[in-house]
């Protein structure tokens, strides 16, 4: 905000000059959150003179929006006149003052009251106030702002600074800050926030063959778990990559086309969640990549003089300027070098990739993640990447809390200044990391049909439900002689039914034989995906070899128990039938040929 006061002396001289050289000046700004997200924004100013001849005549305002509705100005006698001007990016109020106040130390008071939709986010139970930082604070002796929240959204789960004071008046939540300086505040009231989405992926396979295909689904990180509802074809496999993402194999028959119909829900969390584990960074979240040059000159000068996280953070979003035009526009991805040769043609892009270009030159372990980001104002927080409109933020490694720490720098950037490195907010939803490489996987969104523009992301706030219990299949494949000679040795193919992911599952096994003992089966299962199919080791020692006997085995995964009938020992027939019909192969199954008929030649010859 930024103000100009009109003086008027005692003969009637109007002077120009700047508002503090003559007056003091004190302002409490309070900002009331309505239940349907409008702001109501009451700045009360008091005006002491420091002259005895000179007075205000009149006074103007200017804010930084264009948004600003219902404008009042008012003191204890009644309305005052004011004439408010809007423009693209500001609305100018001025004030005309039809009493005067004269003599030193004479105090004028009043009120100027506008409502702003751009303060306060309501998502659900979610409450989100971002009130920008004071950029004409010199011209003021005292600042005090006053943030009123209704009730029923509970306490504030994290504001940034903190309130001097919190109390709870008339209905509201009252947080006062009577010394933030520069600062803007950002205050969120809520635990987490739960997303609707359906993802459609189309996977084309234009050559003479089948060929396979891969896809990132949305997986789960320390601040969002998924619950996937369907997910239709089911994928040939899902295996996790080494930056967490989740990849989904698909079969595509020659020249036809798949499409991957993907729903299901997500939480998002303000606070790291402990149940997904963090996986550690690899010496390749430290490397150079085609768009994130850590080893450009420029760049490795800059890792020098900025630090850490937080220095690199402040760099990037005072240096690089939004271009609101790339919005709309096909999107051209300069890469960390060339935005800062071009620094008013940043997208998020390029905020993202200079952040994670200048700290891997730091030696901070940093990467890159796209998905999508809720929005109510696309001129304070832009969503930049143009397929169905998607966002890209980075990460960065804290080796102290070991956590990938999401930030955004982009609309650090467009807000004017709100922290958005301290913590981030429920609207950023994750749908691919970029670490290893600095392009793929490719986010959904990114899967188009070649012949045209298709609606593939669709995502609305969602209500809370209960995840599944956990819910396996089991199948058993027992090896063949030639692979496990003299041996009882099994695959277990265990496959999650669930559209949930479990970790760190306990699993053992027993049979109904005290001579038999159930080894190589790993004591846990790490990870098991939505729908993922994982393959298990599992050996009956003990049993016999040669002769055909059922055994009892009982799976217990997690508390959950499953008994299963299998069959220890070998049938001859079907042994050298299934046998591989190769040099390596026939040796092994006359080996077996040869072995059996040879004990039973012996036992001829005895008798």
């Amino acid at each position: 905000m930024v103000l100009v006061a009109a003086l008027m002396g005692v003969g009637g001289h109007v002077s120009p000059v700047q508002a503090d050289e003559n007056f003091d000046i004190a302002l409490t700004s309070s900002y009331i959150i309505q239940n349907n997200g409008m702001t109501t924004i009451e700045q009360q100013f008091t005006l002491t003179n420091k002259t005895p001849t000179l007075y205000a005549s009149e006074y103007a305002i200017e804010l930084g929006s264009s948004q600003i509705q219902n404008v009042k100005v008012f003191d204890k006698s009644g309305p005052i006149p004011a004439n408010v001007v809007t423009t693209d990016k500001k609305t100018s109020i001025s004030i005309s003052f039809e009493s005067f106040t004269v003599g030193e130390g004479k105090k004028r008071q009043f009120t100027v009251q506008f409502e702003s939709p751009d303060i306060a986010i309501i998502s659900g139970n979610v409450v989100e106030v971002y009130i920008p930082r004071f950029t004409d604070l010199a011209n003021y002796d005292s600042y005090r702002v006053e943030l009123r929240v209704p009730e029923r959204f509970g306490q504030p789960n994290r504001v940034n600074p903190p309130a001097d004071l919190t109390a709870v008046h008339n209905g509201y939540t009252v947080l006062e800050f009577n010394k933030l300086g520069d600062q803007g505040v950002t205050a969120i009231f809520g635990e987490k926030q739960i997303y609707d989405f359906t993802l459609r992926y189309h996977l084309e396979n234009p050559t003479a063959s089948i060929g396979l295909a891969q896809i990132a689904l949305p997986p789960d990180t320390n601040y969002q778990k998924v619950q996937y509802l369907s997910l239709d074809p089911r994928p040939k496999s899902i295996e996790q990559d080494p930056d967490g993402n989740w990849i989904a194999t698909y079969e595509v028959n020659a020249g036809r086309e798949t499409e991957v119909l993907l729903s299901g829900k997500a939480t998002v969390f303000l606070n790291p969640q402990s149940d997904v584990p963090t996986l550690a960074p690899l010496k390749e979240h430290l490397t150079s990549q085609k768009f994130w040059q850590s080893d450009d000159g420029r760049i490795k000068e800059l890792a020098q003089q900025y630090v850490t996280a937080r220095q690199i953070y402040d760099y990037v979003v005072g240096t690089l300027t939004y271009n609101f035009a790339k919005v709309n526009g096909p999107v051209t991805r300069l890469g960390a070098a060339q935005a800062l040769v071009e620094p008013l043609q940043a997208a998020c892009q390029e905020f993202t990739d200079l952040f994670i270009s200048i700290a891997r030159a730091a030696g901070i372990p940093a990467r890159r993640v796209t998905g999508y980001a809720y929005t109510e104002n696309e001129r304070l927080r832009p969503l930049s990447l143009v397929d169905d409109v998607l966002h890209a933020w980075p990460e960065y490694y804290d080796a102290e809390a070991q956590q990938w720490v999401a930030i955004d720098p982009t609309w650090g950037n467009t807000t004017g200044g709100l922290d958005y490195f301290s913590q981030l907010d429920f609207n950023h939803l994750t749908f691919a990391i970029n670490g290893v490489s600095d392009t793929l996987p490719y986010p959904a969104g990114s899967y188009k049909r070649s012949n045209g523009q298709t609606k593939d992301v669709e995502v609305s706030f969602g209500k809370e439900e209960p995840l599944p219990e956990l819910s396996v299949s089991y199948m058993f494949k027992k090896k063949p002689f030639w692979l496990a000679p003299f041996k009882n040795q099994y695959s277990v193919l265990l496959t999650n039914e669930t559209g949930a992911a479990w970790y760190n599952l306990p699993l053992s096994g027993s049979v109904d034989s005290d001579s038999i003992q159930v080894t190589q089966l790993p004591e846990s299962i790490p990870a098991l995906l939505p729908y993922q199919t994982v393959e298990l080791p599992l050996e009956l020692d003990g049993a016999d070899w040669l002769r055909l006997r059922p055994v009892r085995l009982t799976l217990t995964l997690q508390g959950l128990s499953s008994t299963h009938d299998l069959q220890t020992g070998i049938q001859l027939a079907e042994t050298i039938k299934s046998a591989p019909i190769n040099p390596v192969g026939l040796g092994i199954g006359l080996v077996v040929a040869s072995v059996i008929t040879g004990s039973l030649l012996v036992l001829r010859r005895r008798r």
